[in-house]
């Protein structure tokens, strides 16, 4: 997770949309309905698509992972 800017017509940050993420958010919608990221010229649409979706998927993944409870 980076400081890196996604939106700069509205000034949100890569961290800003992880957090958002992490509070409950749960797509591109969400994001711009809580940070307003993506909501004026929406050139940067496709870097919250992928923000999100790779959250998603890192959160599906260690749901998914099994232990090995006899080690």
């Amino acid at each position: 997770m980076s400081k890196r800017l996604v939106c700069m017509c509205n000034m949100v940050t890569e961290k800003e949309i992880v957090a958002v993420l992490k509070k409950g958010a749960k797509s591109t919608s969400d994001i711009q309905k809580i940070t307003s990221a993506g909501t004026n010229c929406g050139k940067c649409l496709v870097v919250i698509d992928g923000v999100v979706e790779e959250f998603l998927s890192d959160q599906t993944d260690d749901s998914q992972k099994s232990f090995d409870f006899e080690s």
